[in-house]
C-alpha cells in the first residue's frame, strides 16, 4: 500500500487516557463535529485562497471524490512522509465565491500553528460548478491527511491539480486530529452518495430552492482507543446559506447523512439555520452531546 492509500493502517493512535467511550452511536456525530468539522472543514474553507480558486475557466474539470482523492494522495506523499487520507469534502455551488479571510475569524481561538506553504491567502475562493458537471462531481475537493504525530495536511484539488495548502499543529488541533481514523477500503464513491441522498429528499430540496449550494463531506471513522474506531460516514448537506455564511443569515437546508461503506442512509432532515460558521463553545470537550452539526452550523 502506498503511504496515502485509504486503506493504509493508521500507525498513530488516540490520545491516552481515553475519556469514557459514549454509550450510544447517536454521541458519534456530535464528536466528529466537534473534533473534526471546526478543524478541519473550516481550515479546509479558508485556505483555499492559496490556489486563488474561481478564476474563469473554459473547460473546468469536475472531479469525483475518487478521482479527486488519488490526486490529493500524491501530492501529500511529495511533502515529504506518511500522510493518511481522513477527510474528504466538495463545495458544489453554482457562481463563484470570494470572501476576505480576515471575515472568519474563529479560527483565532484554536491556538494552532499553520504553516502555509505558499504563504497565507488573503481571501477565500471557491470556484463554481458547472451545469455540465456529472453528479457527485464538483470543481473543487479539499482532504484532510494525517501522520503519525496527528499533523493535519490539507490538500486541495481543482481542474485535476492538487495543492498543499497548509499543515496545522499544535496540541489542540492534533488531540483532535487524533480522533481521526483513516478512510478504509471500500469508501463508496460521491456520485453514488449524491443520488442516494436526492433521493431521500435531496432532489425536492433543490428542485425548490434552485440557486442552493451542496456539502459533499467524508470522514474514515473515530478512534475510540481500546474500542476500535467508527465505520466511515458521508455527510451531505443542501442549502440555501451564502458560502460562507454571514452573521444574521437564515437559510433552508437538507441534510442526510450515509454510512460510508453500505451507501445507505441513516438519518435525514430539513429545516432552518442561522448560517454563518461558528465554532462550538465547547470545543474543547470532544465527546460532548450536542454539539452543532454539518459546517457547525446552529438549527434554529
Amino acid at each position: 500500500m502506498s503511504a496515502t492509500d485509504p486503506g493504509a493502517p493508521n500507525p498513530s493512535s488516540a490520545p491516552a487516557p481515553y475519556p469514557a467511550a459514549p454509550r450510544r452511536r447517536g454521541w458519534v456525530l456530535p464528536v466528529t463535529v466537534a473534533a473534526v468539522v471546526a478543524v478541519v472543514v473550516i481550515a479546509a474553507l479558508f485556505v483555499t485562497g492559496v490556489v486563488h480558486f474561481g478564476a474563469a475557466n473554459s473547460n473546468p474539470i469536475y472531479e469525483t471524490f475518487s478521482q479527486a482523492e488519488s490526486v490529493a494522495g500524491g501530492s501529500a506523499s511529495a511533502s515529504g512522509g506518511t500522510w493518511y487520507a481522513a477527510f474528504g469534502s466538495a463545495i458544489s455551488t453554482p457562481t463563484a465565491v470570494l470572501y476576505p479571510t480576515t471575515n472568519l475569524t474563529a479560527l483565532s481561538s484554536l491556538n494552532c500553528t499553520f504553516d502555509w506553504p505558499h504563504g497565507e491567502p488573503a481571501n477565500l475562493a471557491i470556484p463554481a460548478t458547472g451545469p455540465t458537471a456529472g453528479i457527485g462531481a464538483s470543481a473543487m475537493w479539499e482532504f484532510g491527511f494525517k501522520n503519525a504525530s496527528n499533523a493535519l495536511l490539507i490538500v486541495a484539488v481543482s481542474d485535476g491539480v492538487a495543492s498543499n495548502l497548509v499543515t496545522i499543529t499544535g496540541k489542540l488541533c492534533e488531540s483532535y486530529v487524533a480522533y481521526l481514523a483513516p478512510f478504509p477500503a471500500g469508501v463508496v464513491n460521491s456520485p453514488a452518495i449524491v443520488a442516494t441522498a436526492n433521493q431521500a429528499g435531496g432532489s425536492a430540496f433543490l428542485a425548490a430552492h434552485l440557486n442552493a449550494s451542496q456539502i459533499w463531506a467524508a470522514y474514515g471513522g473515530i478512534q475510540l482507543g481500546g474500542l476500535g474506531s467508527t465505520s466511515p460516514e458521508w455527510l451531505v448537506e443542501d442549502t440555501t446559506c451564502a458560502l460562507p455564511g454571514y452573521s444574521g443569515e437564515v437559510g433552508a437546508v437538507f441534510n442526510v447523512t450515509i454510512g460510508g461503506t453500505s451507501g445507505a442512509v441513516i438519518n435525514s432532515s430539513t429545516g432552518t439555520v442561522a448560517c454563518a460558521p461558528t465554532l462550538p463553545s465547547d470545543l474543547v470537550l470532544p465527546l460532548h452531546v450536542g454539539v452543532p452539526g454539518l459546517a457547525a452550523r446552529k438549527a434554529i
